[in-house]
């Protein structure tokens, strides 16, 4: 439940931050820097909290590290993203922070996966 509580504190923490930087931006805004806040609130806190109230599973850290990295890549590309349409401009530095985010996500849901399989065949094996 700790883990929960401190994933709620970072959505927060950004929601926060976005919105102190787009009250300094003199009315400019950005869908990208308003909702960063919900890339740590679906994708950590949400999760976490499922797993601690209903599954009750303990995930190991060759997951839950990409997993973590992945979305932390994806919040602070969208905070980068939203940044350069506060100040005007554009990039292409944003699509790598997707492209990576992603990639890292992705990781962690094929270990899990595989990780799950290798459990349940050493529990066939074993019985």
């Amino acid at each position: 439940m700790k883990k929960s509580l401190i994933y709620l504190g970072i959505s927060i923490f950004v929601f926060i931050f976005g919105h102190i930087y787009e009250y300094f931006s003199h009315g400019v805004y950005s869908s990208y820097m308003m909702f960063a806040f919900l890339i740590p609130f679906i994708g950590l806190f949400i999760p976490s909290l499922l797993n601690n109230l209903i599954l009750k599973r303990k995930i190991t850290d060759n997951v839950t590290l990409p997993w973590k990295c992945g979305i932390a890549t994806l919040t602070v590309g969208s905070i980068y993203k939203g940044v350069l349409e506060i100040y005007g401009t554009s990039g292409t530095f944003e699509q790598v922070y997707l492209i990576i985010g992603s990639l890292l996500c992705i990781i962690a849901t094929i270990v899990l996966i595989t990780a799950r399989v290798n459990t349940d065949k050493n529990c066939e094996i074993s019985d």
